[in-house]
């Protein structure tokens, strides 16, 4: 939301402007009332949603300068009027960052200064996080080229610099909802942690779906969700440098990555505020664009005594509204979007939430195939949220009106090949790649080798202390070639027993996972998920069309750039401490098509959008390359 302090020194850790900011909270509170929204049936007889501030291009170019900030912020909660505070990294000292507003064909020129201090001393180096206030910036979900000053996510921004990002995109490009963050290896949990991100939208002409006249109508609403972590005192802090692993093995021994967030604060917050409130006539439809722009929590987002009416899945049109009934939650993992449309109905107050991911069985996918608990594992060091959480109070009330919703097939996205011809041309390649996880507490009975994967063994060999900066680290978060499959150890080593294995499963910026993806190529690929964990598949710049969940076809295929790939099941519970190993454990897995766009040939990335777990390695180079 606003700003409401100077910025601090972060270095010096003193809260000196806590009184300047509880004197204004006030303020803040009728602040947070007057965010607007773009519409062409914009009603100001009601108040209005708060809003990120926008920033919108102009003659084909949008000129803008975005200040990598410490600031304090209020998080104002609007329906119980309580306050917290949060001092961490942001863009332009907000929570989120300004809304950037492009078209199809613009260039986007951003000035990136960071503002940040110093980075501390480097105590533990090797593939260990150790920059904190190192940056850059990736536009989520843009098909551009990820190279020189566009989208490359492999440029190091350090305190002190300014740094031109040059952003073109195609004239084709599809409309839609995406978002920009940091992704700095190593440094992208801690800045998104107090809310360093903002939505981008790509607004589309004649024959695109904001043409549509129902949602042409309707107000247009952004929604960034964001789960924020703090220390007590509000301050969000980095890494423990002598991690041991993963999660810590208790709370008294605090060996884990995160262990500092043992006793912290967690808040979730809409544009900023906590649980703000939004208010419709009856009969009137709004359209929300949601984000979770979180670090790893998926939200099962559902609105009491309303239908959600989909329209987009990560930015981009589906061929006809899909409709989830009342109650039917819209499952998000980190980095996803979703547009959808909402008719409000009789006068009343009702609660936009997130659901309980533990209690709710529900799909990845809205049309409802294989409906689990939906189990995201960020760290076992961050303490568990109180379910449901309430994301918005909507507040029907005034006249009513009488609005439609859409009715029959809505245009194509811009840009993409049609369904038809990603599922009916051959593929030119086809491949399989596995999230494994390794190690003590990574989900589940790992005690004895027979209960962790046969490649564990290897890769902690290859992944020792050194690697890790000196220091053992007992967790290994893979991204791998499933196709890699490695040879039985001779003789038979029970714990390491597959050996030879050509590739690596953590991520090394200077060798690509895959040595012949071309551009314009079609190619089908599998994700297995060998974990108990929710992860979100993403790659950067190119589109996919998912196909299946866990080998179920889905009924109409759906476009996405971050897609949640099922955990396995059943997940172990303490009367069944299941092993990742045992035959009666599923995988899940999620199957897709894609096409790689010409404008994007260069060096990107696949990860897990969790991204405590992409810190520490899932994650993957790929390179689209030019045909030979």
């Amino acid at each position: 939301m606003n700003k409401i302090a100077p910025k601090l020194n972060w270095r010096s850790g003193r809260l000196a402007w806590l009184v300047v900011i509880v004197a204004i909270l006030a303020v803040t509170r009728l602040i947070i009332a007057c965010g607007g929204s773009s519409s062409s049936n914009s009603n100001n007889s009601l108040p209005s949603f708060p809003q990120p501030q926008v920033r919108q291009s102009a003659a084909g170019q949008l000129n803008t300068t975005l200040h990598a900030e410490i600031a304090t912020n209020a998080l104002v909660n609007a329906t119980s009027g309580g306050d917290a505070l949060i001092q961490g990294p942001t863009y332009e000292g907000t929570i989120p960052g300004p809304t950037l507003v492009v078209n199809p064909g613009d260039t986007l020129n951003i000035s990136l200064v960071n503002d940040f201090p110093p980075n501390p001393p480097v105590t533990r180096a090797g593939a260990f996080p150790h920059a904190p206030y190192t940056t850059n910036l990736h536009t989520h979900g843009l098909e551009v080229s990820p190279e020189g000053n566009g989208d490359n996510v492999y440029r190091q921004m350090d305190p002190g610099t300014t740094n031109q990002v040059t952003i073109t995109l195609p004239t084709y490009h599809h409309a839609g909802t995406f978002w920009y963050h940091p992704h700095d290896h190593g440094a992208v949990t801690f800045q998104l942690m107090a809310g360093m991100a903002g939505m981008l939208i790509v607004k589309g002409g004649p024959g695109t779906l904001d043409y549509v006249p129902q949602v042409q109508a309707a107000k247009d609403i952004a929604m960034v969700f964001q789960g924020l972590h703090t220390l007590p005192n509000g301050q969000v802090v980095y890494v423990n440098p002598n991690a041991a692993q993963f999660g810590s093995t208790t709370p008294q021994q605090a060996d884990g990555l995160w262990s500092p967030y043992i006793t912290s604060n967690t808040y979730f917050t809409t544009n900023g505020v906590i649980a703000p409130v939004l208010y419709m006539h009856p009969g009137e439809v709004q359209r929300w664009r949601m984000l979770n722009a979180g670090t790893g929590e998926n939200l099962l987002v559902a609105l009491q005594g309303h239908a959600l009416n989909v329209i987009a899945n990560d930015g981009i049109t589906i061929p006809s509204m899909l409709t989830l009934p009342a109650g039917t939650p819209y499952v998000m993992g980190s980095g996803q979007r979703a547009d959808v449309l909402v008719k409000a109905g009789a006068p009343g107050t009702y609660l936009l939430q997130a659901l309980n991911p533990l209690t709710t069985l529900a799909s990845v996918t809205p049309q409802g195939i294989a409906p689990a608990q939906r189990i995201a594992r960020i760290d076992g060091d961050f303490p568990s949220p109180t379910y449901p959480i309430t994301l918005a109070s909507v507040v029907v009330t005034g006249y009513p009106v009488d609005m439609a919703l859409p009715n029959g097939p809505l245009p194509p996205p811009a840009g993409l090949p049609s369904i038809s011809m990603m599922t009916s041309t051959p593929p030119n390649a086809v491949r399989h790649v596995t999230f494994d996880l390794c190690g003590t507490n990574a989900g589940g009975n790992q005690a004895q080798p027979s209960q962790r994967l046969p490649v564990c063994g290897y890769y902690f060999q290859q992944y020792n202390a050194a690697y890790w900066g000196g220091l053992p680290f007992d967790s290994l978060n893979m991204i791998r070639d499933a196709d890699d499959a490695g040879v039985p150890s001779v003789p038979l080593d029970p714990n390491e027993p597959l050996v030879g294995f050509k590739k690596g499963g953590l991520f090394d910026p200077n060798t690509p996972l895959f040595s012949d993806m071309y551009v314009g190529n079609y190619e089908q690929w599998t994700v297995t998920n060998r974990s108990f964990s929710d992860h979100v598949f993403h790659i950067h710049q190119n589109p996919f069309l998912v196909t299946a969940v866990n080998g179920i076809p889905l009924p109409v295929p759906e476009w996405h750039d971050s897609f949640i790939v099922p955990a396995a099941t059943p997940l172990p519970t303490v009367k069944n401490p299941v092993a990742i190993t045992d035959p009666n454990v599923t995988f899940g897995s999620i199957t897709f098509v894609t096409h790689y766009d010409p404008i994007t040939v260069g060096q990107l990335v696949i990860h897990c959008h969790i991204l405590q777990h992409e810190d520490i390695g899932m994650m993957q180079r790929v390179d689209i390359l030019p045909r030979p």
